[in-house]
Order: C-alpha cells, then sequence, then structure tokens
C-alpha cells in the first residue's frame, strides 16, 4: 500500500495564489496516482487567504486549512503543519510557485529508500532562474557554512522545498526550537541520519504577491547558527560531564 503523503503549505499574504497553487499540485500527485492531502497553515493573514482555503476545502476534502493567531513565523508554522498532518512523508513547499511543483514526485518517490529529500537548486539539474544576487551569494555563503556544521554533504541547506519522513521528524522534533524561515537548516543540524537525497529544481519567479525576505531572515539564521553549534558542542561533551559527575566523592 502507498504511504500517504502531506504537503504543508505555509501562507501569509497568499489569497492571490493559493487556490491555484493547491490546484496545480493537486493535479500533479492526482496524474501519479498518489495518496495525498494538503495541510495549509496561515498565520492569519489580512488579505484574506485564510478565507480562500476554507472555500476550497469545501469542494476538495483533502486541503485542510488552519490559522493561527497569536503565532507567526514560517519554521514554526511548517512544524505547526506536522503536527497536524495525517501523511507518513511531510514535503514543504512554499504557496507562490517559486518551488517546481512537478519535481514533488520525485522527493516523495525518493522518500521510500530515504529519510530526507532536499530540493536543491544547486545541482546540474537546477538553478536560480532571476533569484537575485543578493539571495544567491546569502544561499551559497550558507552552503559553506552547512559544510562546517552537517556532517552530510547538502548542497542547499537553505532549501525550502524538501521532504522528511513523519517517523524522523518525530524522533528529532524535541531538538528543534522553530524560528524564523528555514526549518531545513535546523533540522539537519539535528537530526541523526546519512539517508539523505537531493533533487534539482530550478527557482521560479513568485507569481502574485511580495517576497518575505528581509533582515528578519538573517537574523534568524545567524541565530540558528550559534544554537546548532552550541547543541552540537554540548551533546559532545555531555558524556564527559556525565563521567566527572560519577567519579565525584564530594557528597552533600
Amino acid at each position: 500500500m502507498q504511504n500517504k503523503t502531506s504537503i504543508i503549505l505555509p501562507t501569509y499574504n497568499e489569497a492571490g495564489n493559493i487556490k491555484n497553487c493547491a490546484e496545480t499540485i493537486s493535479k500533479i500527485l492526482e496524474k501519479e496516482s498518489m495518496d495525498f492531502e494538503i495541510v495549509i497553515v496561515d498565520d492569519n493573514s489580512p488579505d484574506g487567504t485564510f478565507e480562500v482555503a476554507k472555500v476550497l476545502a469545501e469542494y476538495d476534502k483533502r486541503i485542510k486549512p488552519f490559522v493561527r493567531t497569536t503565532e507567526r513565523g514560517l519554521s514554526s508554522a511548517v512544524t505547526y503543519g506536522y503536527g497536524k498532518a495525517e501523511g507518513e512523508n511531510l514535503v514543504v513547499v512554499d504557496a507562490d510557485f517559486q518551488h517546481d511543483y512537478t519535481k514533488i514526485p520525485d522527493v516523495i518517490r525518493l522518500l521510500n529508500e530515504n529519510d530526507i529529500v532536499v530540493a536543491t537548486r544547486r545541482s546540474s539539474d537546477g538553478g536560480y532562474g532571476n533569484f537575485p544576487i543578493f539571495r544567491k551569494l546569502a544561499s551559497q555563503f550558507a552552503t559553506k557554512i552547512s559544510e562546517w556544521l552537517f556532517p552530510v554533504p547538502i548542497s542547499d541547506p537553505m532549501s525550502g522545498f524538501f521532504g522528511i519522513r513523519k517517523s524522523i521528524y518525530l524522533e528529532t522534533k524535541g531538538k528543534l526550537h522553530p524560528r524564523g524561515y528555514k526549518i531545513l537548516f535546523e533540522i539537519l543540524g539535528s537530526v541523526r541520519t546519512e539517508k539523505i537525497a537531493e533533487v534539482g529544481y530550478t527557482f521560479g519567479l513568485r507569481t502574485w504577491g511580495q517576497s518575505k525576505l528581509d533582515s528578519g531572515v538573517i537574523f534568524y539564521f545567524i541565530w540558528d547558527l550559534i544554537s546548532i553549534k552550541w547543541n552540537q558542542w554540548r551533546s559532545s561533551h555531555s558524556f564527559q560531564f556525565r563521567s566527572k559527575r560519577r567519579n565525584s566523592h564530594i557528597h552533600p
């Protein structure tokens, strides 16, 4: 029996994109005869994104919209969606068509033999398209940092398009502190697996609305770097600390 896949769509001010996005993804997965649901997590968008999603759900029960009124941030929206998902596979994509939805079936198929599958722009069959030079340089910088942080080489750790087995997420979620906009980066810094694959894709143009990239993304990225490295150091030294306590002859 084929595993069910939950497509996680975190949204904020995507009223002009969400209908076309959900319908496009549905058609692609239906053509591949894949079992799926679409979990929309909206951060109380003032443009009515959640209202549009609710209407879509009335016509297609595979679409499951949720709204958060007290929380903000893409990373925490993704983990919120994970908590609502029923699928054994979890695939995250943006709702603005910058990710190539035709690659979703490839991600799902690779999850049959891997724990994490990353859609990468930095492969022979991928690319940045008309990516602004500033964002391209930021992505390349993050890739260099990942070589320092992660034991498994990942060509595009800043990707917002990736899949993970739900069982692996459940094993890892206690180590995560989702904030900011790059949840994959934190997952890669916490998960313990070498079963990671990549799928190439070309970054597209936003079809409607404005980019969410601002100085906050950079701040949270730096904060994640510090947090991940600190947790790695603490884990590597925890055995030494426990040994010292066991060998101590000091009594209260």
